[in-house]
């Protein structure tokens, strides 16, 4: 597997002299920057990195496709579930970017390249916030329109024929909708929140018979003695190594567990988590020591965590891909936020947040290529099980029958 961090260094180390060395290239053959006033038909999304982003962006892809704008999407392989999940263009539209390994890489390189060409695209997105990777990928692409952001402390060089400032202040649907807007310039978008109508109610129904039965035979293996599991909710730790500034205490959210469960005696806790996950998952329902506290992690595919969130009243979550993913459900939830901000990048739908709002914070930014020094992430670290248990309580309530709900602090 290519890290993060590899891809980091390539970003930085070999993305600048190239962009530098491409921009010469455009100032000196005007071609390459030549645009014309041709409305766009194809048009190339470029999201390589996180399930969420691809989410988030799903408002502004709608809003091009409503005006007879066909977009094709490049992204990363693990990201497959999730564009199925959200519905954004059909597969044959899709090419998936494998980082097994550096050759596999390499060779998907060329794979993309050729791909690329073959579909003659006459614009691309680059929703990366400062990736030059992403920058380079539009350009060799052959899109005569190119729109990406402008962010101080990210040299892209020219590479962007429409260049649109990034904002610190908006949240990135509204970020990405500026994108879609300057492939079409006169052709203003709505406002974030009806663009976000318009596109759910677009999305495709949960409705996979198949995927239902295994879900329901999942939750019945998992919870044998709760036959029917009316009250399910839903814990994701992200117990995995990407940015773990995300995290909250692995701790907390087994003290969480265990005083939801005496307070809701006909509540389920389901642990969720990536197959690499799993381990350390298990151990963390294991140490919560009850019959109706499972680990999920790695029994269902990206691509089945709709169903199960559809099965669930709540689900607590650092913020990650299925915090974004349970958007696109009817499934509320509380989203943990610590060392980047709600502001840009909570998630649509009926998420709630918590975010203690350091001093410190946001320390993982589009500027640093969301990459953080914190090896304490006290910003996490201030939310309290009590502020998680106050902010669920509510829904729970609504949930649960209130007759069988034992007050909080009685006797088991």
């Amino acid at each position: 597997m290519v890290s993060t961090d590899t891809m980091r260094w390539l970003d930085r180390w070999l993305g600048v002299p190239l962009c530098f060395l491409l921009s010469l290239a455009a100032r000196w053959r005007g071609r390459w920057m030549a645009v014309d006033g041709a409305r766009p038909r194809r048009v190339l999304c470029i999201q390589l990195a996180e399930m969420g982003s691809l989410v988030l962006a799903g408002p502004a892809v709608h809003w091009l496709q409503a005006r007879g704008v066909a977009p094709w999407f490049v992204s990363f392989a693990r990201n497959g579930g999730c564009l199925a999940v959200a519905g954004l263009v059909p597969s044959e539209r899709i090419f998936l970017w494998r980082t097994e390994s550096p050759l596999v890489f390499a060779w998907d390189f060329l794979r993309f390249l050729r791909w690329a060409w073959s579909q003659r695209f006459d614009a691309a997105i680059d929703f990366e916030p400062c990736s030059r990777f992403s920058a380079l990928l539009g350009l060799l692409a052959g899109a005569r329109l190119r729109a990406g952001y402008t962010h101080e402390g990210a040299y892209r060089g020219r590479l962007h024929s429409l260049p649109v400032r990034y904002r610190n202040d908006r949240h990135m649907s509204e970020n990405c909708l500026a994108l879609a807007a300057a492939l079409l310039p006169g052709e203003a978008p709505p406002e974030a929140p009806l663009a976000e109508q318009a596109w759910r109610a677009r999305l495709p129904a949960i409705s996979d018979a198949t995927v239902g039965k295994r879900v329901s035979g999942l939750l019945t293996r998992c919870f044998p003695l709760n036959a029917a599991v009316d009250s399910l909710l839903l814990l994701n730790p992200n117990a995995g190594d990407l940015l773990p500034q995300r995290r909250w205490p692995l701790q907390r959210y087994i003290e969480l567990a265990r005083q939801l469960l005496e307070r809701y005696p006909q509540l389920c806790i389901g642990f969720i988590g990536a197959p690499a996950e799993a381990a350390a998952v298990q151990a963390m329902a294991t140490a919560v020591a009850s019959p109706r506290c499972a680990s999920l992690a790695g029994a269902l595919a990206v691509a089945e965590l709709p169903a199960l969130f559809s099965q669930s009243c709540l689900l607590v979550s650092n913020d990650s891909g299925p915090a974004h993913i349970a958007a696109l459900t009817q499934t509320p939830s509380l989203v943990l936020f610590g060392p980047e901000a709600p502001l840009l990048y909570r998630p649509l739908g009926q998420a709630r947040t918590l975010y203690a709002a350091l001093p410190c914070s946001p320390c993982i930014r589009a500027s640093n290529q969301r990459r953080s020094s914190c090896d304490n992430n006290l910003c996490m670290q201030a939310i309290s099980v009590e502020s998680v248990l106050a902010a669920v309580a509510p829904v729970l309530d609504a949930a649960v029958d209130p007759d069988r709900r034992r007050p909080a602090g009685a006797d088991s």
